[in-house]
């Protein structure tokens, strides 16, 4: 780090070698600084928070394939009730031709009963296990959030070497958790199709007030708009509208600077 520092005060003061970078259009000294700052926030944010967090999402995911299993359980003990049912089945057949047509047309029916109401079930055990999920994931990730948001200012104020005001604090968040993809979503238009706009944490109300009413300025009124978390994308925004995708994440500018510097 020492190294880049001592290169971009030699660029600055425009002593010793000319500078190869000049020829490309690019101001060392702005892009030195641009990267520093970004390392040092991945830094503290995989370290401090991603990886509890991802931890955290890992117990929740082993919960709930014990709930699967409990699923799986339950499919064993009704295919036990239908041997049953078919033992009684064969022991009605002994008695009477019409005793046994009557038993088996009840006894087909309460099978059909009881199965219907088994997968039903089971598939609610699914759903809730799914739905607990995703909550517990969400609420971890927003009680997750405070704490980014201040080690996203500390780090920037650090780097500045000046302490943020509350509109310029404001601002930082809003541009790193949900600012709209103005650039790359201007051409598109929604024409009725849904919309699906997926963050690192979960936006709040007047966060996704705002994204919606960005993102109708750019492409049309909005009928369906939907909001989803993936902690995997690190920060910004991916929009979906209809089968076009926008993606404006940290992940996604990561790797195209990775492939830049691999280049």
């Amino acid at each position: 780090m020492l190294s880049f520092l001592a290169i971009a005060r030699v660029a600055a003061e425009g002593g010793g070698a000319p500078n190869p970078f000049e020829g490309l259009g690019i101001n060392l000294v702005q892009f030195l600084a641009q990267l520093i700052n970004f390392l040092l926030i991945m830094y503290f944010l995989n370290g401090m928070v991603i990886r509890p967090v991802l931890r955290n999402l890992e117990a929740r995911r082993k919960r709930i394939e014990e709930s699967l299993e409990n699923a799986r359980l339950a499919d064993e003990r009704l295919a036990n009730v239908e041997k049953d049912y078919q033992a009684k089945l064969n022991e009605a057949a002994a008695e009477a031709q019409k005793i046994r047509a009557e038993a088996v047309n009840a006894a087909q029916q309460e099978a059909q009963r009881i199965r219907q109401e088994a997968q039903a079930e089971i598939e609610r055990m699914r759903q809730q296990a799914r739905i607990d999920a995703q909550a517990e994931r969400n609420q971890l990730l927003a009680d997750a959030r405070n704490q980014i948001v201040a080690l996203v200012i500390a780090a920037t104020n650090k780097l500045v070497g000046e302490s943020l005001d509350a509109n310029r604090q404001k601002a930082l968040i809003n541009d790193f958790f949900s600012k709209v993809p103005a650039a790359k979503i201007a051409g598109v238009s929604v024409n009725g199709a849904p919309v699906v706009v997926t963050s690192a944490l979960p936006l709040t109300a007047e966060e996704q007030s705002r994204v919606k009413a960005d993102l109708s300025k750019q492409i049309g009124a909005i009928e369906n708009i939907t909001f989803d978390v993936d902690p995997s994308i690190l920060g910004g925004l991916v929009v979906r509208v209809g089968d076009k995708v926008i993606d404006d994440s940290v992940l996604s500018k990561v790797n195209t600077l990775r492939q830049q510097l691999s280049a």
